[in-house]
């Protein structure tokens, strides 16, 4: 990515000479624009970005300080650069008080601007980083409070405060593509979520989902991104998209995550077309319904496990048997019944379930159940569809099935090793026992899941280290550990030397 430069000075030959003779691509920089006063400037910039500006500091009408003065207020993240002649050097001085980073004297030296540019392109880069490592915590932090991992310490951890909001979830459909294919669709999509409203957080909350807070006032502005969404995402095809109703204040945040999974998840269930609105479907996963996530989960997970697949049926229907004791109102009842199945279809949609038609039979059970006017018709239609999602797992390849599951949790980790990720967190991310899954790693990648992770985190540490302007202990906490003395033992146990060592190894060889 090349920095934007922009040249304002009312002598058009000082702006054509800059522009034609310094090096700029060489040094990272780009000539983005030239205005020839401060008006012209400001009328410009307005629609357009701008990272470093050479200004002059004396021009007719408003002046270069006069400039430096709105900068500091509209774009404070600007780097100022100010030209002047000798006599103006007083100006100049006055300049660097209102924020100018340099000053450079006419005629100017070319050599003086290229040496400028190394200076500031090494302060860019510093930035980049340390916004990078902020970024990164910022949205770790905001995916554990979304998941109720963490609570929510505003103040402490100095989270935004999310006025006005709607939640946004997005899953891809395909989880065939390969990992580069992937990585670009996810970028795609939080480029186009960005471009829409800018000032959206988007959260990375599993390998192919992402979690989105967008700012909206008004249900009118979450309606024009649903249809902006739509058009530049092409959501029909590629995502599945699930949207919250309106929200206030990040201590709604968990609320918001869950109802936009919602939607998603009824999405994939009933392969509807467009985005979701929770708004829409809100009945069927009402507060007044006894909740059933966790029975899903647990289910879900011993039907992915052939050794504990035989018995979900039996046990689903002890689970319903176990609600029906609450006495609840046979509606209530069967809205429960649907949530689950529901939530259950969606989770399996991901795996490659042959000559399964997940959709077919799943509308077939609700229909079925809907015409059900008693508990004990309702938990047999369960329980037989519980056992045709079991017959058909089992005459799915279990080899294939438990690739394709370890394939998205090594995806998972690439893209999360600087978050702390535990196996029961994957096991419960999954759906899968957790015995069951370190068993059926260390099988297919022939490592345990430590011995991956750690893999992982080393091969990442190597590339930062080569790169002399990373300090080692902002690398540690780049790539997930928190304690620099422990980082640098796994790294001297991985690697048989120090990261300093390494280091020192590396750039010697460079020479």
């Amino acid at each position: 990515m090349a920095y934007k430069v922009w040249i304002v000075d009312d002598e058009e030959i000082v702006c054509r000479g800059l522009a034609q003779f310094v090096k700029w691509q060489e040094h990272g920089f780009v000539v983005a624009g030239i205005a020839n006063s401060v008006d012209e400037a400001l009328l410009q910039l307005e629609h357009a970005e701008a990272d470093v500006i050479f200004l002059d500091i004396r021009m007719p009408g408003k002046t270069g300080l006069d400039m430096l003065q709105i900068l500091r207020k509209s774009r404070p993240g600007v780097k100022t650069v100010i030209l002047s002649g000798f006599s103006e050097f007083s100006y100049a001085r006055e300049a660097i008080r209102y924020g100018a980073v340099d000053y450079l004297t006419k005629p100017v030296n070319l050599k003086e601007v290229e040496a400028l540019l190394e200076r500031l392109k090494e302060e860019f880069e510093k930035e980049d980083r340390e916004q990078e490592i902020r970024d990164n915590r910022i949205e770790g932090l905001l995916i554990s409070v979304v998941k109720g991992v963490a609570e929510v310490e505003q103040e402490k951890y100095q989270l935004p405060e999310l006025e006005q909001w709607y939640g946004f979830s997005a899953r891809l459909l395909d989880n065939e593509i390969s990992d580069e294919e992937l990585a670009e669709k996810k970028e795609e999509l939080r480029r186009n979520i960005k471009a829409v409203v800018p000032g959206s957080y988007i959260l990375d909350q599993d390998v192919y989902g992402v979690f989105a807070i967008v700012p909206c006032s008004e249900e009118a502005e979450a309606e024009n991104f649903v249809v902006m969404l739509e058009q530049t995402c092409r959501v029909e095809q590629e995502w599945a998209c699930g949207l919250s109703k309106y929200k206030r204040g990040i201590r709604d945040l968990r609320e918001g995550y869950r109802e936009a999974e919602y939607a998603l998840r009824y999405h994939m269930a009933r392969e509807m077309h467009g985005i979701v609105w929770y708004k829409n479907i809100e009945t069927l996963f009402s507060q007044s319904a006894p909740e059933v996530p966790d029975i899903v989960k647990d289910l879900t997970g011993r039907l992915m496990n052939p050794e504990e697949r035989s018995g979900v049926a039996e046990q689903m229907e002890q689970a319903l048997e176990n609600i029906c004791l609450q006495r609840p109102v046979i509606m209530q009842f069967q809205t429960t019944c649907i949530r689950c199945l529901i939530e259950m279809n969606s989770l399996l949609e991901g795996m490659d379930l042959k000559g399964l038609d997940l959709h077919g039979q799943l509308n077939k059970a609700l229909e079925k159940i809907l015409f059900c006017n008693e508990y004990k018709a309702t938990i047999g239609c369960m329980t037989d569809y519980v056992r045709f999602l079991a017959a058909g797992l089992e005459r799915t390849d279990e080899k294939q099935l438990g690739k394709g599951v370890i394939r998205e949790i090594q995806l998972f980790i690439r893209q999360n090793y600087s978050k702390n990720i535990t196996l029961n967190m994957l096991a419960e991310q999954f759906y899968l026992h957790p015995n069951y899954l370190s068993r059926l790693f260390k099988e297919k990648t022939g490592k345990n899941f430590v011995e991956y992770m750690t893999e992982i985190r080393m091969e990442q540490v190597k590339k930062l280290l080569e790169n002399p302007e990373n300090r080692i202990a902002d690398i540690s906490i780049m790539v997930g550990y928190d304690n620099a003395r422990y980082f640098n033992k796994v790294f001297k146990q991985y690697m048989g030397m120090t990261p300093s060592e390494y280091r020192e190894k590396v750039l010697k060889k460079a020479e």
